[in-house]
């Protein structure tokens, strides 16, 4: 629709209060608020699916929040209005065609908010957040989507739906029909005592709830976006409610400042030199380390050190390089981003002369890997993915330039060399060379595609992508073979973190701590090392400890990791630490607890069982883990002043 059109369309709507008074304008607007709000409670229903109501005072909580929140979304576009009537008084404009201008597209705005929430929440398991937020304003996010021209077009045409339908409700609105209805309505006082009365109710109900930790309420407090926390734990006390204090642990890591390593790394003099060569999947997950799949891969694991019961230090990319690189919990990923500081391992690397290089099929500032890992790394050596080129031909060029990069090198000089491969990325896509698993979706449209219904299809997808990645590895292995470059040179190979397919009711990653969102392969092949399957317990977190012992490192671990070192013959880990943007989680062989990382979070600690089912009772965990959260506490601040 043309500007022009769209004009006359728009003062053909509203040409019966063109020399409306100011009293009308705003009973026209009332009406419109009126209408949208009916509109968002459709727009909004759902998020009442994953609603509990077994329980009365949660119910009659998920239904206040219901009628409250959805006024509080029409709410948000007031502003834009109120200063459109500003203006239109100000200039003297006549009618309300001033108003139409600000009020359908704010309106439009926010109902395709408020629709793609839905969405989001429907694919992954979580709303629009602040980790959605950093994803849309930091550059190279959008484009790590990949959502394709389909994805694309549907969206702007479920947009201008929405615009035309506003449209609709604006011209409903100026209609006598709508000034009869709405004269039946209470009247507007009336409408704002409810309205008060259930925010009271639902404010009162929420903190209460908080202090006393009472489930059927906390747990679904975030069933709708953009949720105002309230935390009344004094006032509970005060009124003779015994506040729940001992399980609030808030592993708070955003005001610290960064003492990291504890003391510079220093190699054993005289020792070997043994160049690096790092390999990292996204969305690699543990199972597709199978002959069938990735047959190549499956084979170097056969020579190598293979570790099959791997877990990531994140489920999303950002919290399981941090915590692979740096060997710390997850979490710490803010404050070292905020401070600009390198891994440990790399800084000895480069300053002992290393020929440095690391290669992403995506791109280095998102995440922001430019700012944390490799932000010493010498210029010219972050080498970026094609834009215009899908993640598995990104990944095929990357590879060629790399092995060029190597054969180039000075061969007195060791190497490290890094790269990220975006095959298994969704969009999961492949050439068709590579499709072992047939059906398979054809066309990943986010905007339709029903991950219920089309799982199987979509991880046929994710299949063909792993065989993908499988091939450019092969390439990798058979040019260390040819080259006889094994005998000096240590390759580490593992995913970021892994990815769910509605196991645990969940599509991608980044939504809970389920073990296809986190389990990933590791395979370890350096000089003298004899090859065997570990099937103990590994983390992310030990890799840069067991690199270190690698590389005769004599600084002592404790200094610069909260790892171990996986070849020095200690005990098994017993758990594992695991982080997404909001929370970190303790994992053992019984309990996953989750604990958030900000005082702001309404859910407070979240405990389940090793397959995620929800535990009420929680103190036989604190009995058996008590000691190990204040360790995880004191772990969080041991690089830290």
């Amino acid at each position: 629709m043309s500007a022009l059109s769209e004009s006359v369309l728009v003062e053909d709507l509203v040409h019966r209060d063109v020399r409306a008074p100011s009293r009308t304008r705003c009973a026209l607007l009332r009406r419109f608020l009126l209408l949208n709000y009916v509109l968002m409670l459709v727009n909004s229903a759902r998020f009442l699916e994953r609603a509990h109501w077994g329980d009365a005072l949660g119910a009659s909580f998920v239904l206040t929040d219901f009628a409250l929140y959805p006024m509080g979304y029409v709410l948000v576009a007031l502003g834009p209005l109120l200063l459109a009537a500003w203006i239109h008084e100000r200039l003297g404009w006549r009618g309300a065609s001033a108003w139409a201008w600000v009020a359908v597209p704010a309106m439009s705005l926010v109902q395709f908010v408020v629709h793609c929430d839905v969405r989001v929440v429907r694919m992954y398991g979580f709303h629009i957040n602040s980790f959605v937020w950093n994803l849309i304003t930091v550059p190279g996010g959008i484009e790590s989507m990949d959502a394709g021209d389909s994805t694309r077009v549907t969206m702007a045409l479920e947009g201008a739906a929405l615009l035309l339908l506003e449209i609709a409700l604006w011209r409903l609105a100026a209609s006598d029909v709508m000034a009869s209805v709405s004269r039946r309505l209470p009247r507007l006082r009336w409408i704002v005592a409810i309205f008060v009365l259930l925010l009271a109710f639902e404010r009162m109900t929420m903190g209460l709830s908080d202090a006393a930790d009472y489930r059927p309420v906390v747990t679904q407090a975030d069933l709708l976006p953009f949720r105002v926390p309230i935390r009344m734990h004094s006032f509970a006390e005060s009124i003779g409610l015994e506040a729940q204090h001992g399980d609030d642990v808030v592993m708070d890591v955003g005001s610290r400042r960064i003492s990291y390593p504890r003391s510079p790394l220093e190699r054993a003099p005289g020792s070997p030199v043994r160049n690096v060569l790092w390999l990292v999947s996204e969305s690699w997950r543990a199972d597709m380390l199978d002959p069938e799949i990735m047959p190549a891969t499956s084979a170097f694991a056969v020579r190598s050190l293979d570790f099959r019961r791997h877990y990531s230090g994140g489920n999303g990319t950002r919290m399981g390089m941090f915590s692979m690189f740096y060997g710390l919990y997850g979490s710490s990923w803010f404050p070292f981003l905020a401070g600009n500081v390198p891994p440990a391992l790399l800084e000895l690397m480069r300053s002992e002369g290393w020929s440095m290089q690391a290669r992403t099929s995506a791109r280095f500032s998102f995440p922001e890997f430019d700012e944390t890992i490799f932000v010493n790394l010498p210029a010219g050596s972050l080498v970026e993915g094609d834009p215009d080129l899908a993640g598995w031909q990104n990944d095929r060029r990357n590879v060629g330039e790399l092995l060029d990069s190597i054969d180039a090198r000075d061969p007195d000089v060791p190497f490290f060399r890094f790269m990220f491969f975006e095959s298994p990325h969704a969009r999961y896509d492949f050439p068709e060379e590579c499709a072992i698993r047939r059906p398979y979706l054809e066309d990943m449209n986010y905007a339709t595609l029903d991950p219920e219904h089309d799982i199987d299809l979509i991880f046929a997808r994710y299949v063909n992508a792993c065989r993908h990645l499988d091939t450019q590895f092969a390439r990798i292995f058979e040019f260390l073979d040819e080259r006889g470059l094994l005998d000096d040179t240590i390759v580490v190979l593992t995913g970021d973190h892994g990815e769910e397919f509605m196991e645990n009711g969940r599509w991608g990653h980044h939504s809970d701590f389920g073990d296809a969102q986190i389990r990933v392969p590791f395979v370890l092949h350096a000089p003298g090392l004899a090859p065997r399957t570990v099937y103990d317990r590994s983390s992310h977190l030990d890799i840069v400890p067991t690199l270190a012992g690698l590389l005769s490192v004599v600084t002592p671990v404790e200094d610069h990791s909260l790892g171990r070192d996986l070849l020095d013959g200690g005990p098994p880990r017993t758990d594992c630490v695991v982080a997404d943007w909001d929370h970190l989680a303790l994992m053992t062989d019984r309990w996953k607890a989750v604990f958030p990382t900000r005082s702001s979070d309404t859910l407070g600690m979240q405990l389940f069982t090793a397959e995620l089912e929800p535990v009420d009772d929680p103190s036989p965990f604190w009995s058996e883990q008590r000691e190990r959260v204040t360790r995880m506490l004191a772990e969080l601040g041991r690089f830290s002043r």
